[in-house]
């Protein structure tokens, strides 16, 4: 018990950054949009409570949506992971082993902390992230992640808590137990908590009470772990280098089905170029990338075509990588078929340091790079917001 565990949680992320540049939204029924406008994937507690549930299609809520005034956001990764880098760089200035989990919460070890001043750190973390980005968050604090989870949940239902609740504050937390879903102990999915809910296990407090064989055979060695977390045990680590990644994909449905090859080509290189962005930002270089070509399967069209290619060397050049893709491209795509959506994955990624190098290796034949004004490949993006903090021509205007 002598870990202190926190994780930082970013409140509604998606919502909270489009609120940080739109404030007329702040207090209306709010929700983000997926790509292509399909679905619901980010709402604000208003439009949670008028019962809008996640992956909701929007075409069936499009007009509850307008009669209670509700502010519609096509999604903009580009702010909010630019929103994100600035929220974890915030709290990076007041913990020392850090450990970005997603796009919008990270661990943090505030073990070094003392007791009597743990409190008070928290606060100015929260404080300090609102003050900075303008995005609320909750903390939860426990010997262990899956307590931290755990406590981060309970301080997002209960007002009371003002965003930051400690396991160690918590009166009879063994009792609380049972009041809280079994699907909110981080690690339990949907399989997993299907499988409970047969046995007659409903909540975390019935979990913890089942045979630790029962759980092995039912969920192995992580539900195990999942229940000796629960009971304060230190299982998992806080991670301050991240683990390689084994892949990196960079691709999007189309806005419309495309017939023509100078549309999808461009659109390839756009996911090139793309995805060459996510590389450097995780220090990584392929050998390796695989493509690929499908229909809209919601229209009968299952067709699904991919190739496998090794580049001459390891490379992040976007030039060099469309040169090498380009024929395998051309091989796959028919005139006689429509096409829904294409991308890259990026294989046998290595550290940037660490480049493998090749007895034999012949010059790269660049390819020509495709221009077309019409971009009908691009995402139906109707209500997209401006790139506010990553483009110069999207920066906010102050007028006084």
């Amino acid at each position: 018990m002598n870990k202190k565990i926190g994780i930082v949680d970013c409140n509604n992320f998606y919502v909270s950054c489009e609120r940080v540049f739109n404030p007329t939204s702040i207090g209306r029924p709010t929700v983000v949009l997926s790509n292509n406008d399909g679905c619901v994937i980010a709402r604000s507690q208003e439009a949670k409570d008028l019962g809008i549930k996640m992956g909701e299609l929007f075409y069936q809520k499009r007009d509850f949506m307008d009669e209670n005034r509700f502010c519609v956001y096509s999604s903009n990764y580009n702010l909010y992971g630019d929103m994100s880098d600035r929220v974890m760089t915030i709290i990076k200035k007041y913990a020392n082993e850090v450990e970005v989990y997603s796009i919008d919460e990270c661990f943090v070890d505030f073990s070094n902390i003392l007791d009597d001043e743990i409190n008070d750190r928290l606060h100015l973390i929260r404080n300090e992230v609102k003050r900075l980005t303008g995005i609320p968050v909750s903390i939860g604090l426990g010997p262990n992640k899956t307590l931290a989870k755990l406590t981060s949940h309970i301080a997002k239902k209960q007002p009371s808590y003002d965003g930051i609740c400690s396991y160690w504050s918590i009166p009879n937390f063994r009792d609380s137990l049972y009041n809280i879903p079994v699907d909110e102990v981080w690690g339990i999915g949907r399989k997993w908590t299907k499988k409970l809910n047969l046995l007659g296990v409903e909540s975390i407090g019935q979990f913890v009470m089942m045979d630790d064989g029962l759980i092995k055979k039912l969920m192995n060695i992580n539900g195990l772990k999942a229940k000796m977390e629960i009971l304060g045990t230190y299982c998992h680590h806080v991670k301050k280098i991240p683990k390689l990644k084994k892949s990196i994909a960079s691709t999007r449905s189309f806005g419309q089905d495309i017939e023509s090859l100078e549309q999808i080509e461009e659109a390839m290189y756009y996911y090139i170029k793309s995805g060459v962005k996510k590389l450097r930002d995780n220090e990584v270089s392929p050998n390796r990338a695989t493509i690929f070509l499908c229909g809209n399967i919601h229209k009968g069209e299952k067709h699904y075509e991919s190739e496998q290619i090794t580049f001459q060397r390891q490379t992040r050049d976007v030039d060099e990588i469309w040169s090498q893709i380009y024929s395998s491209l051309k091989k796959m795509y028919s005139p006689q078929k429509k096409y829904k959506k294409c991308g890259i994955i990026f294989n046998n990624l290595m550290p940037e340091m660490l480049e493998q190098g090749k007895l034999f290796t012949s010059t790269v034949q660049l390819i020509q790079p495709p221009v077309n004004k019409e971009k009908h490949w691009e995402m139906k993006q109707d209500f997209i917001t401006q790139k506010y903090t990553t483009s110069w021509s999207d920066i906010p205007s102050v007028f006084i």
